[in-house]
């Protein structure tokens, strides 16, 4: 018997949240992935939510598909709670501030991070302005042709925050770059600086010996009020429920997806994950560059000045089908995984590990090609630190407290 639409989107709600309370109960406190998973069920399923509770919705939502798309989305959040079930964090991560080894000074750090904060002071400066004057694409026009590469170099930049911390000079840099680029953002309303933030706190948390408090959950809640107030702040709506619940654009791009995948889209297993290499080589090499997000504004709006960003779970279905969707998304999480559970042995996989997390919940509303740039750019930037740090000296070692020696299937410290 066929379910209702609205039938559809409750037993997905209610189906996530036992997944969701799942993983809380297998890693507890100790673990970053129930934080992801509520923002990958918030943002994929809060305008499915909407339309059942008969608000307003986006009107490029095909309804008739809504509850395929919630089993697309089900089936998606399945694959990540299924890799956080088999591999569970078991105790406390140790702390990396403890690790007896050290890094080298780095001149080119705090370079690297100066340099990042003096450009963006300059667009603050000249343009900032005329930016707080200018709508959103044109608040974007002013921040110059650099604007999207900027964005991604920041997130690079700020993902460095335990190398940075260690490394004395870089400690005024960071928070420098940081502080500006997040004015940077909302001047030109701009939220990547919330999933920067995000990821970044969650690290600190569970990397320094503390547990993930209670308190984090408001936090969460501010984290999605914000967000919606510079969406609302930017297209001139109100704020409440319904504008909250909207966030999520993947129920549009899922919808039509579902609707257009078999004639319009036609893709071969795989096609669009390579793509995404062919996509990260030089324009020189691939002048064609495929991106599945100008597949949909062509299909949706032909000549449309603004994109609409895509959908990693609408990507995985038009590669792979319905069995492909939890396949694709387990890997995603055993990827983030496995560079989390060694964020504790050193600063490249912590760097990492945070830099994972962000271009992940930044993809979810994107397609592979992005994630696969955010992780690109991310090794480039980390390279140019590793060079300089190649000729620096020792730092000495400060008093550290003593690093609790974990149990269970983790990896020890070695002193």
């Amino acid at each position: 018997m066929e379910l209702s639409t609205t039938t559809a989107i409750w037993l997905t709600l209610a189906v996530s949240l036992a997944m969701l309370l799942a993983l809380f109960l297998r890693s507890g406190r100790t673990d970053l992935l129930p934080y992801v998973f509520a923002y990958l069920a918030f943002f994929g399923l809060g305008p499915a939510i909407n339309y059942a509770l008969g608000n307003e919705i986006y009107i490029g939502i095909v309804t008739d598909k809504i509850p395929a798309a919630c089993l697309v989305l089900a089936l998606a959040l399945g694959g990540v709670t299924l890799v956080g079930l088999l591999m569970p964090v078991r105790d406390r991560l140790p702390d990396l501030t403890a690790l007896g080894r050290t890094p080298r000074e780095n001149p080119v750090l705090p370079v690297m991070l100066y340099g990042l904060a003096a450009y963006t002071l300059a667009i603050l400066v000249t343009r900032g302005p005329a930016m707080l004057a200018a709508d959103k694409l044109g608040r974007i026009e002013l921040a110059g042709p650099l604007h999207t590469r900027y964005l991604v170099v920041e997130m690079c930049a700020c993902s460095i925050y335990f190398l940075a911390r260690a490394v004395r000079p870089a400690r005024i840099a960071y928070w420098v770059n940081l502080g500006l680029y997040v004015l940077y953002c909302l001047a030109t309303s701009e939220r990547d600086f919330l999933f920067v933030l995000f990821a970044v706190v969650l690290h600190v948390l569970l990397l320094q010996r503390r547990r993930i408090s209670p308190k984090f959950g408001i936090a969460g809640v501010a984290f999605v009020l914000a967000a919606t107030y510079l969406s609302a702040v930017r297209s001139g709506d109100a704020l409440n429920l319904s504008k909250v619940l909207n966030e999520g654009s993947t129920l549009f791009v899922d919808t039509f997806v579902l609707t257009n995948a078999a004639d319009s889209l036609r893709l071969w297993p795989g096609e669009s994950y390579l793509n995404g290499f062919l996509t990260a080589m030089p324009s020189a090499l691939v002048p064609e560059r495929p991106m599945l997000m100008s597949w949909l504004v062509d299909a949706w709006l032909p000549g449309s000045s603004s994109g609409f960003g895509f959908s990693l779970t609408a990507e995985a279905y038009a590669n792979f089908g319905y069995l492909g969707v939890p396949v694709v998304f387990a890997a995603l999480t055993l990827g983030h995984r496995l560079l989390f559970f060694r964020a504790a042995q050193g600063h490249v996989y912590a760097y990492a590990s945070i830099l994972y997390t962000i271009g992940w919940m930044y993809g979810f509303r994107g397609e592979s090609a992005s994630l696969l740039a955010t992780l690109l750019h991310g090794v480039a930037f980390y390279t140019v630190i590793w060079l300089g740090s190649l000729k620096g000296r020792s730092v000495q070692p400060t008093a550290r407290p003593e690093a609790r020696v974990p149990h269970g299937n983790l990896v020890p410290v070695n002193r």
